[in-house]
Formats: C-alpha cells, structure tokens, sequence
C-alpha cells in the first residue's frame, strides 16, 4: 500500500503536486478553524454561565454588607466565598460591581462598601493596576482609586500625572483633583512637560465638580516656569471669578513672559474689572 502511494506520488507532475498540496493544506487549515470556532464559542458560554451564577453571589454578598451589617471577615467564614475571592475573574466582577453602588450611594451605606472594598484587598487589585504597562489597566486603577477617595493613592497619582499618554495623564490630573480638590492640582508649579489645551480644559471642568472651597496656593502656577502651566492658572482663576488672586495676575505683567501670557494676563484684568463695574 505504501508503495503504491509512493507510486502515485512520483507520477505527479509539478502542477498536480502543487494541487495536491494547496487542497491537503485548506483541507487542514479548514479543520483547524473549525476546531478552533468551536472552542471559542464552548469557552464563552461557559464564560456567560460562570457571570450569571457570579453576579447572583456578589448581589447576594452586597446585600449582607449593605442591608445585614456584614463584614468581610463575617462573609470569610464562608469557605465557598473564600475560593471565589481568590478567584481573579470574580474579583473582577466584584469589583466592578462594587465601584458601581458606591457612585450611586452615600452616606453610610458608601462607607459601608469602602471598608469592604479595604478589607477585601480590592483596593490593593487597584493600586496593582496602577503599575500596569497597559495605559487603560492604569486608567481602571485610577478611576476606581478616586471614586473610593483613597487619598494614600494621591503621591503614585501626581507621577503618573507626567506621561506623555495625553488620556492617561488627563485621568490622573482628573484623579487628583477628585482626592483633593483646588488643592491636587497645586503640583503643576514644578510641572516640566507642556499641558495643552484640551488637558487645560478637563482640569477646568474636573475643578467645576468640586467645591471650590479652597483655592488656597492656585496663584502658585502663576509662578511656574512652565508658560502652560501659568495659562491653566489664569484660565482657573477667569473661570471661577477668584478676584483675591488679582494682584498676583498684576504681579505677573511685571515679569519677561512670552506675549500670548501677557496677553491672556491682560485680559483677565481687564474682565476683572467689567465684573467689579457689573457688581457695582
């Protein structure tokens, strides 16, 4: 029978052996394909089984903590709780689910899921994620980071503030202020690097979900060597009308600076002046 292959074989000429082998190499990629179809579509049903049944635990775990007064070291005297904790794709989904209340609660029942959040080591998933190569694993740890206001993460949030990333820097400056306020963006007096406008604007409008309260030290970008970082600082202090800060602005014209700043420095003075006649 060998032979007979063989035989078969080496009366082909170059064409029919060309044939041959494109048809026994689609024939095998084809099965592969298949093979490989099939095994996606069994891996992500049992994916969507494993979620249902995950998301019925969490709920049920979230409703001792926020309704039964449940600790975590209560809910950990639960053996099966304990193997799904170490579980990454559950805490994943558990974290998920925990950020989620914690945007729609305050009060008690938000410090309540916090400290769930500490003593469960989530927090400690997040500030992991922080050190990440991926730039949106980073954005995932600073997002969940600040909406639990873990002021400790403010220090890793200033660094990573100096990427060149223009989304990830935007999430970090974002971030600090979250954590504190007026005051988390005072950092950008030693800023090196230059904060364009479209990064100027989120600091704007991140500031605006604040109090304002604060405004403590916000001339201190007036004086920064950075020509960007004194334009946010004048954009700041037009927006939210801080007329305290106005003899720093005058302090500023009396400086070399490039004339686009003493421009916009102009300006400034300028409307604070229509303000005072419109309050007047």
């Amino acid at each position: 029978m060998l032979e007979y292959g063989k035989q078969i074989i080496s009366g082909l000429d170059p064409t029919d052996f060309f044939i041959v082998g494109a048809i026994t190499l689609f024939s095998l990629v084809s099965i592969i394909l298949f093979i490989a179809i099939v095994l996606s579509r069994l891996y992500h049903i049992q994916q969507a089984i494993h979620f249902e049944k995950n998301t019925e635990t969490i709920n049920n775990l979230l409703l001792e903590i926020l309704f039964n007064d449940k600790s975590y070291f209560d809910l950990m005297e639960d053996k099966k709780l304990q193997r799904l904790l170490s579980i990454p794709q559950f805490r994943a989904q558990l974290m998920e689910s925990v950020i989620n209340l914690h945007q729609n609660y305050d009060g008690e029942y938000a410090e309540s899921l916090k400290k769930f959040y500490v003593e469960s080591q989530l927090m400690a998933d997040s500030f992991a994620k922080l050190k990440h190569k991926n730039w949106e694993i980073k954005c995932k740890g600073i997002k969940e980071l600040t909406e639990m206001n873990i002021k400790r993460a403010y220090g890793q949030l200033v660094e990573i503030s100096k990427s060149n990333h223009p989304i990830l820097k935007i999430n970090a400056l974002n971030g600090c202020i979250k954590i504190n306020g007026p005051q988390g963006i005072i950092h950008l007096a030693n800023h090196k690097y230059t904060i364009d406008l479209w990064t100027q604007l989120n600091i704007i409008d991140a500031l605006k979900k604040t109090s304002l309260l604060d405004t403590q030290n916000i001339e201190l970008l007036l004086q920064a060597k950075n020509n960007s970082v004194i334009s946010l600082g004048l954009k700041i202090i037009r927006t939210f009308r801080i007329f305290e800060k106005q003899s720093h602005v005058e302090a500023l014209l009396q400086q070399k600076h490039d004339k686009h700043i003493i421009k916009e420095a102009e300006n400034l003075l300028a409307t604070f002046g229509t303000y005072g006649k419109e309050i007047n």
